[in-house]
């Protein structure tokens, strides 16, 4: 294909690819450019935690979990265009209940999903295998948790059923643990 180029906005309905091909072998590696909506014109909603919440579609949800007792947020329905946003809004460290985020029925999150996490001092990383449908976080009884105020998910779905994960978690800290789970 030949350079093009434009002068007005480029859109998509289903999110923008960048392809690679190994010159050996010549399988191609697509990966979406960005999954990092932009939250303009999204909702704003202030979420008192609980046993369980529904987070909202197209929705900044700031969660005031703690830790102190488990949490199960639900996403809404895996829709082409579907963005949701979860924001840490407290410092998790009133407790090591977990913190579990689910995909509505049969939607999972997209495979080699990818999330950092902190057993120890060291980062790491999990990633998502086929069919998961769960991103579960294990804060620590303390203020060094990676997961933290201001801390953010990003839900963002191209295709239906699956749900692409981007994240941002402020500052330097060093406990907690993230794992995707079926």
């Amino acid at each position: 294909m030949a350079t093009t180029t434009f002068s007005g906005p480029v859109r998509s309905l289903a999110g923008f690819q960048n392809g690679t091909k190994n010159a050996t072998t010549g399988a191609v590696t697509t990966r979406y450019t960005s999954v990092r909506p932009d939250v303009t014109g999204l909702s704003l909603a202030d979420v008192a935690t609980a046993a369980t919440l529904t987070l909202a579609n197209n929705t900044i949800s700031y969660v005031d979990y703690t830790g102190a007792a488990a949490c199960v947020a639900t996403l809404p329905a895996a829709t082409a265009g579907s963005v949701v946003v979860y924001v840490q809004a407290v410092e998790p460290s009133g407790g090591v209940n977990t913190l579990t985020i689910d995909a509505a029925g049969t939607d999972v999150f997209a495979t080699g999903s990818i999330i950092e996490t902190r057993d120890s001092d060291e980062a790491a990383f999990d990633a998502s295998t086929a069919g998961e449908t769960s991103l579960v976080y294990t804060p620590i009884n303390a203020s060094t948790n990676i997961f933290t105020v201001g801390a953010k998910l990003y839900f963002v779905c191209f295709e239906d059923g699956t749900w692409n994960i981007d994240y941002e978690l402020p500052g330097v800290r060093t406990k907690g643990a993230f794992a995707f789970a079926a």
